[in-house]
């Protein structure tokens, strides 16, 4: 894909991934759709962008849950309505937002997914409403339990999505294009930009939740 001239290449970087797949998850995987309410389940380099991509394809309920008050922060600048450090606190929200009918989506962005996890988006949808997972879990979690009867009973399908489920070659294009319009924000993304002698200060720091996404800037 050619980058324009006006676009820097510490911002094209980041639809290389991150930005791709937490869009993706949102509107191509979730199918976001325009009144809906969406809960995002952490929101860091991948959970932000779902939180923009939800909110872009018309969300008018986009409840970010994460405990770090920073992210949470961030989330409220770049499209989440509500946020929440817990999932009874976002269960209250929604619950309130939607009369009791609960989410249409959530989406999972968190670091490392635990089983609860899942569980907890499922009771955040309501009926019909649909689960995507994007997060992965360790090697030695290999099960989830869930009842069986409000699954059925209420149409509840859970999807795994690897990287959002895009189109690549058309996918980071139109993401630029976003950009260049205002309509996606990656500059403010960018909590801070580190030099090639700081690389082990840019694995450390997302670790410990002090950014949210950082770029290793190369001068030559």
């Amino acid at each position: 894909m050619r980058i324009d001239d006006d676009v820097p290449f510490e911002v094209a970087c980041l639809v290389g991934c991150g930005v791709t797949t937490g869009w993706c998850s949102a509107v191509r995987a979730g199918e976001t759709r325009a009144g809906e309410a969406v809960v995002i389940f952490g929101v860091g380099g991948v959970g932000i962008n779902a939180v923009q991509g939800a909110r872009y394809a018309g969300a008018t309920t986009v409840v970010a849950v994460d405990p770090n008050p920073f992210k949470l922060a961030m989330a409220s600048r770049l499209g989440a309505t509500h946020t929440a450090t817990n999932v009874e606190e976002a269960r209250d929200v929604l619950f309130h937002r939607t009369h009791g009918q609960m989410a249409d989506l959530a989406v999972i962005t968190v670091g490392v997914l635990e089983p609860q996890t899942t569980v907890d988006a499922v009771s955040l949808i309501g009926k019909a409403g649909r689960v995507v997972v994007t997060s992965v879990s360790r090697a030695d979690e290999k099960s989830i339990s869930l009842t069986g009867s409000p699954m059925v009973g209420f149409h509840k399908p859970i999807q795994g999505s690897l990287a959002g489920r895009p189109n690549p070659i058309f996918e980071m294009a139109n993401l630029i294009g976003l950009y260049k319009s205002g309509h996606l924000k990656l500059d403010e993304i960018i909590t801070r930009r580190y030099t090639l002698e700081q690389v082990n200060e840019g694995y450390h720091d997302p670790l410990a939740g002090k950014n949210i996404r950082g770029v290793v800037i190369h001068e030559s």
